[in-house]
């Protein structure tokens, strides 16, 4: 129920802790001089029986067969610990929180039937390839996310602007119920806060802190959907987006994303291609598992094996990383990385930055 700088100080104090029970056996001083912020904004995490609204909390987490997930437990998605700021807790409805990583679809709440359809083609798609489609239950693009991956039999999580047990739009009731029978709702706001215009624009960071890759499907140049893809980014996240025409608006934010270096989305193995790892998301990424085990092909030349072994799968190498992995001065750098990229082996990345990719078969 703490945000702000007491939220930052209950950050630092788990991290020093690693426990509820030793921060609260803290004295005031210790806690002060380990979380580096005022005794005011320590204090309700010393004292928490003393904060208002505890008690309607509990009551409204037992009538709604929600849950905590803290910062520590081992259902706390593990991407979300990485950005700047994680939520000390989440409240969950729903089943367990996915152990993999998912992809995040997110767009217009008023899209065209393209649009539309677009959403639903891949949600289904990266649900029937096992990947936990993500997004945050608001109406058109959001939605159709949601409803193509329960259709496929999948999986879903939908992120709330408001409390796990308020739900909004209020005409999503029934899809929300669905998402708790077969996935999870997940919010970073106390139970029983109403949506709020502001709230949103938090929600859409824990949507882009969720997971590695965040597709938009259609966007104005103003929207939330481009709020989530800026969050994304400076995360370290991939952001896609699906093209659109260019005569209208409503696609003028998504198109924008493309011209800065987005990864274009044509279909859905546009977007498996992009996940990080192999497992879980079909038969094609396991295979792309058994090529990394497989080595460089030896048919290669000296320089262009020496790029190969240095190159990730999965975090992206600049030139000036690679020339200190290999020795290799800039020139035969760059021949070895065309040849790399001619051969399927490396795909350059926005930023002049390369991944490694998986080998001729």
């Amino acid at each position: 129920m703490c945000r702000g700088r007491t939220a930052r100080a209950a950050r630092r104090l788990l991290a020093e802790k690693q426990g509820l029970a030793a921060i609260l056996s803290l004295g005031p001083d210790e806690a002060v001089e380990i979380a580096r912020e005022p005794l005011d904004s320590v204090r309700p995490l010393l004292e928490p029986d003393r904060v208002a609204g505890v008690d309607d909390q509990l009551r409204r987490l037992e009538a709604s067969q929600a849950r905590l997930v803290g910062l520590l437990d081992g259902e706390y998605p593990p991407l979300l610990r990485q950005i700047p700021d994680p939520p000390v807790f989440l409240f969950v409805r729903g089943t367990a929180l996915a152990a993999d990583q998912g992809v995040a679809m997110v767009g217009s709440r008023r899209p065209t039937r393209a649009g539309l359809e677009a959403a639903r083609e891949l949600a289904g798609a990266l649900a029937r390839e096992g990947v936990n489609v993500v997004s945050g239950l608001a109406l058109g693009i959001d939605g159709a996310a949601h409803r193509a991956a329960l259709e496929a039999s999948g999986r879903t999580t939908a992120v709330l602007g408001s409390g796990v047990d308020v739900i909004y739009p209020f005409e999503h009731g029934p899809l929300a119920a669905e998402v708790i029978r077969h996935g999870a709702l997940v919010s970073e706001f106390p139970m029983g806060t109403g949506p709020m215009p502001h709230h949103f624009p938090i929600r859409n960071r824990l949507i882009a802190g969720l997971v590695p890759l965040v597709v938009v499907v259609e966007a104005a140049e103003r929207s939330g959907s481009l709020i989530t893809a800026r969050h994304a980014a400076d995360f370290g996240r991939d952001v896609a987006a699906v093209p659109g025409t260019i005569v209208a608006a409503h696609a003028a934010g998504s198109n924008a994303l493309l011209k800065d270096g987005a990864i274009l989305v044509r279909s859905v193995e546009d977007v498996l291609a992009e996940l990080p790892g192999s497992v879980g998301y079909g038969a094609g990424r396991a295979s792309s598992s058994a090529g990394a085990a497989a080595g460089p092909d030896p048919a290669l030349g000296d320089d262009a094996r020496l790029v190969l072994a240095a190159l990730d799968f999965v975090d992206p190498r600049d030139t000036d990383t690679l020339v200190a992995a290999t020795g290799l001065d800039a020139a035969r750098l760059s021949g070895a990385l065309v040849l790399l990229e001619l051969d399927g082996l490396a795909e350059p990345l926005p930023g002049a930055t390369f991944v490694r990719r998986k080998g001729r078969g």
